[in-house]
C-alpha cells in the first residue's frame, strides 16, 4: 500500500559540458506506488536515475531516503540502501552464463568457501518461475534474443530483494505474455509495500501500471500527477513534449500503385515456414504477431542475413538472387534492424560515417572517397530528418535514441533504397521522436517506396499502416487490411486463431 513519501530528491542539479542536464529537479516518491517518470528523450530521466544508483553524482542538491540524506557515492552504496535497478542498455556479461550473470558479484558458495553451482542454477530457475518465464542457467548470454536477456537482466534485479525498482523501459523487448508477468510481479511486490520508478514512453503502460508519475522537460520537472490513470493521454503527451499533439500518428494520403516487392513461399529452418506476402508502391504493411512469432527472421531472410531454404524474392516483378545484405542494397532493400546500437549503427564511428556506409561505393574516385561530396550529402539529410546534433563529425554514441534511429533513416536514404524495412522503429523513442519517425514514414511511402513496418505496438501498427500480416509460430496467419483490422482482432490471429 502506499504510504509516506521513501525518496525524495530536492534541487538536484547536473551539469555536463556546460549544460545543465538537470536544473534544480526537486520530487518525491511514495511508498509502495509505482512512480513513473515520464518525458522526451534528452529531458533528464535516466540522468536522475543514474545519480540515484550512484553511476553519477549531482552538483548541486540532495537525495533523501525515509526522510535521511543520503550519499549515493557509487553503485554499491545503492545496492546498500536496497535500491535494484534494470536499465534500458544491457549491463549483462555475453560470454557468462545466465546463472553467473545473476548473481555476479554475489555468488553462493558452499561452507568451505566453494562456489555452488545447483544453488545458483535453482536460484536462477525458481526467480524465472516466480516471473512465468522458462530459464536455462546453463545457457551462455550471447545465445539468447534480445527480450531473453532482457529477462535475465530483470530478474537477476528481483533476486536482490530491493525495496526501490528502478525499470527502465523494461518492456521494450518483451511480448505481450512476458508484460503481464512482469506486471503481475509488480502488482504483488508493491502490495508487499516495494516502490517503483518506472520509466517508459508506452503510454498504454504507464495508465495500466502506474500510480503517481512525474514529467521532466529540458531537465526541469514540468509536473507532478497524483494519479496517472485520471489523465487522459493526449495531455500527458501535451505536457511531455510542450505542444498538443492532436492526432499521435500524422495523416498521408495512400495512393498504392503496382507491386514492387513480393516474398513466395520463404523458408527458414525451425524459424519461418512457407510466407508469402506483396507490398505495393507506396504501401505501408505492417508485420504484428508475439515475440518470437517469426517477423524479424522473415525480414532478415528477405534481407540475405539468415539462410534460406526456399522462396523466391520479385522486384518489380522481376526475380532477384538475394543472399546476403551486399545483394540486398544493390537491389534497393533496406533494413533498420531491431537492435539498431548493435546492427544499424556503429557508435564509435561518426553521424557522417555512418550515413554513408552502406554507399560508400558511389563516392569513390579511383581509390579515394570524394570528401566534399559525402559532406554534401550527409547534411542535406541532416537537414531533411532534423537529426540533432552539433556536427557531422560527432560520434553517434552521443546522440539521443531518436537520433540514432534517425541516422539508420539516412543511411538507407543516401543509399536510394526503395524498399525500406522497419523492425521496432520507434523502440525506446519518446512520443515527440516517434511522431517525427512516422512523419517520415509516411514521406517516403508518399514517394512511391515499398515499406514494411514490424511493431510488437499494436496502436503503432494500426496507426501506420495500410494492411497488417498477423504472424503465428512461423507463418502468416493472416493478412488483414487496415478497415476490418482491430487490436482484438489481430491478436486473435497472433494467437493461432483461424478464421472458420
Amino acid at each position: 500500500m502506499k504510504g509516506k513519501t521513501i525518496v525524495e530528491f530536492k534541487n538536484i542539479t547536473k551539469i555536463f559540458s556546460g549544460i545543465k542536464v538537470l536544473d534544480d529537479v526537486s520530487l518525491s516518491i511514495k511508498s509502495g506506488e509505482v512512480h513513473c517518470v515520464m518525458g522526451e528523450n534528452g529531458a533528464g530521466k535516466s540522468t536522475l536515475m543514474k545519480i540515484l544508483t550512484g553511476v553519477y553524482h549531482a552538483d548541486a542538491g540532495e537525495i533523501l531516503i525515509n526522510g535521511k540524506t543520503v550519499n549515493v557515492s557509487d553503485i554499491r552504496a545503492a545496492q546498500a540502501l536496497n535500491i535494484g535497478t534494470v536499465f534500458q542498455e544491457n549491463s549483462l556479461i555475453p560470454h557468462m552464463t545466465v546463472a553467473e550473470n545473476i548473481f555476479l558479484g554475489r555468488e553462493k558458495k558452499n561452507k568451505i568457501g566453494f562456489i555452488n553451482w545447483n544453488e545458483m542454477c535453482n536460484e536462477a530457475v525458481r526467480w524465472g518461475d516466480e516471473l512465468g518465464v522458462q530459464l536455462d542457467p546453463d545457457k551462455k548470454v550471447n545465445k539468447l534474443s534480445v527480450a531473453e536477456q532482457q529477462i535475465v537482466e530483470i530478474v537477476k534485479m528481483f533476486s536482490q530483494d530491493p525495496h526501490i525498482v528502478i525499470l527502465d523501459e523494461p518492456t521494450s523487448s518483451l511480448s505481450d505474455k512476458e508484460i503481464d508477468n512482469l506486471f503481475r510481479i509488480v502488482d504483488n511486490m508493491r502490495s508487499k509495500g516495494v516502490t517503483f520508478i518506472y520509466i517508459s514512453h508506452r503510454m498504454e503502460e504507464i495508465k495500466q501500471i502506474g500510480d503517481g508519475a512525474s514529467i521532466l522537460r529540458d531537465g526541469k520537472v514540468i509536473t507532478q500527477i497524483e494519479d496517472v490513470k485520471q489523465m487522459e493521454i493526449d495531455e500527458i503527451i501535451s505536457y511531455i513534449v510542450g505542444r498538443t499533439l492532436d492526432e499521435q500518428f500524422p495523416q498521408r494520403n495512400v495512393t498504392t500503385g503496382d507491386v514492387l516487392f513480393e516474398a513466395r513461399h520463404i523458408t527458414v529452418p525451425k524459424l519461418v515456414h512457407n510466407v508469402s506476402f506483396t507490398v505495393k508502391k507506396g504501401e505501408v504493411l505492417g508485420f504484428s504477431g508475439l515475440v518470437g512469432a517469426g517477423r524479424s527472421e522473415t525480414a532478415m531472410a528477405v534481407f540475405g542475413g539468415l539462410k534460406r531454404t526456399s522462396g523466391q524474392i520479385l522486384i518489380d516483378n522481376q526475380e532477384v538472387k538475394i543472399n546476403s545484405p551486399y545483394d540486398a542494397i544493390k537491389n534497393g532493400i533496406g533494413l533498420l534492424p531491431e537492435n539498431r546500437k548493435e546492427e544499424g549503427l556503429v557508435l564509435n564511428k561518426s553521424v557522417a560515417w555512418n550515413t554513408m556506409f552502406s554507399s560508400l561505393y558511389k563516392l569513390k574516385k579511383g581509390l579515394l572517397l570524394n570528401g566534399k561530396d559525402e559532406e554534401e550529402i550527409v547534411d542535406t539529410f541532416v537537414k531533411q530528418l532534423q537529426i540533432k546534433t552539433s556536427s557531422i563529425t560527432k560520434q553517434v554514441k552521443y546522440l539521443s535514441g531518436g537520433n540514432q534511429q534517425k541516422v539508420v533513416f539516412a543511411k538507407w536514404l543516401s543509399a536510394e533504397s526503395k524498399i525500406y524495412i522497419f523492425d521496432e522503429p520507434t523502440r525506446g523513442i519518446d512520443v515527440g521522436a516517434k511522431s517525427e519517425i512516422y512523419s517520415i514514414i509516411n514521406s517516403l511511402a508518399e514517394q512511391g517506396n515499398a515499406i514494411i513496418v514490424i511493431s510488437s505496438e499494436l496502436p503503432e501498427i494500426l496507426g501506420v499502416c495500410d494492411r497488417i500480416a498477423v504472424f503465428h509460430e512461423g507463418t502468416v496467419q493472416k493478412i488483414l487490411d487496415r478497415k476490418e483490422a482491430s487490436q482484438e482482432t489481430i491478436m486473435y490471429y497472433a494467437l493461432g486463431g483461424h478464421d472458420e
